[in-house]
């Protein structure tokens, strides 16, 4: 019962958020039976009064064609994925990410059109001569901040564009360690962060104490709001340690993508540091598998790759909107740690498009 109280909560929120970011509305219709109750016979039945939700759940694109109407010129640029596509398999992680969508509905938050509908399919392909294994994405592109690396950016300021983020962290899950580094530079920048918030936390508990207006009380609601960001972000003993213990990626300078964490447990999917070949506008972007994100969502890449595909990308601005960006995984392919050798990220990834068809010509692969 209380599930429906939650969703009520979320279709009165979702009312204002639909007629700001998405048009037409997404509600189509709304259904009112015949009124045959009074308000005191709905409030004896104690099941409120919502009465049912219902949902469009996508289906998996399957095929070629599919993925040529959603990413035109992929085919022609890469022309042997259009046998792989048409003899693959739909990814168990589709389904795993859409079960958990809907658990979010579920549980009373509902998500914008964009972040419910960013992935189009998640396939397992094999080129039937060369057996090399692909783990295909088709989804839309947001964009990462995350990663601190002292050796390349050693002061909090370096991090200002990447810190605009509201979810900026200063790991990623591809790390290495090279021995002496200078010391990550948030590792001191959350504990400050925190005192000084805990300051300014004892000076709006006075002022609300003598305002009993909701001024100084909601101040404090944000304040305890930003404490607990800093604290899960920056100060527990875990980020602390692996800020401490090794180098990561940097948004603003590595090209890597990101996928729900959930899914490296998969068998078929890559893992931490293989390459990636990010298809779209008729260009292949090497890249790497970088990082892991949230459950419910996919297609994100740094700021350095979202940038190639949208120069206005940042962390408050996404790069494509559309589900037209094809990623094509290559399991088993991470190079030595810490690799950041673009021009052998580009030759490696054009030997593994040559095993699975070639692309149709090597200028459209990007060099960082």
């Amino acid at each position: 019962m209380n599930d429906f109280r939650l969703l009520l909560a979320a279709f009165l929120i979702l009312g204002c958020l639909i007629r700001v970011e998405a048009e037409p509305e997404t509600v189509r219709e709304w259904k009112e039976p015949p009124a045959d109750k009074t308000a005191y016979e709905i409030r004896q039945d104690k099941n409120g009064y919502l009465v049912s939700i219902e949902i469009e759940r996508p289906r998996p694109a399957k095929t070629s064609a599919e993925l040529e109407q959603v990413n035109p010129g992929l085919l022609t640029l890469l022309p042997g994925l259009e046998g792989m596509i048409n003899r693959g398999e739909v990814s168990e992680c589709y389904d795993m990410l859409y079960d958990r969508k809907v658990r979010q509905l579920k549980g009373g938050y509902f998500p914008t059109d964009h972040n419910f509908l960013d992935c189009e399919t998640a396939m397992d392909l094999v080129h039937a001569e060369s057996g090399r294994k692909v783990f295909l994405l088709q989804a839309d592109m947001d964009v990462v901040t995350d990663g601190v690396d002292a050796v390349r950016a050693a002061k909090v300021e370096d991090y200002d564009f990447a810190r605009g983020s509201d979810s900026f962290l200063p790991i990623t899950k591809y790390g290495w360690n090279e021995g002496s580094a200078p010391p990550n530079p948030f590792i001191n920048y959350y504990p400050q962060a925190l005192k000084e918030l805990e300051e300014v936390r004892a000076d709006l508990i006075k002022r609300a104490e003598v305002d009993k207006g909701a001024i100084w009380r909601r101040m404090l609601e944000t304040c305890d709001e930003q404490i607990r960001i800093v604290k899960s972000r920056g100060k527990g003993s875990s980020i602390q340690t692996w800020m401490k213990s090794s180098r990561y990626l940097i948004a603003t300078e590595d090209p890597f993508v990101v996928l729900p964490m959930s899914w490296f447990k998969v068998a078929t999917t890559p893992g931490t540091g293989d390459l990636c070949a990010v298809v779209y506008g008729g260009r292949v972007y090497p890249a790497i598998l970088g990082d892991s994100g949230p459950e419910t969502k996919v297609g994100e890449a740094s700021i350095r790759l979202a940038q190639q595909l949208n120069s206005q990308a940042s962390g408050t601005t996404r790069a494509v909107s559309g589900v037209g960006v094809t990623y094509l995984f290559f399991p088993g392919t991470k190079l030595s740690s810490g690799n950041l050798n673009y021009a052998e990220w580009r030759e490696r990834t054009i030997e593994l498009l040559g095993e699975i068809g070639g692309v149709s010509s090597e200028d459209a692969v990007h060099a960082w």
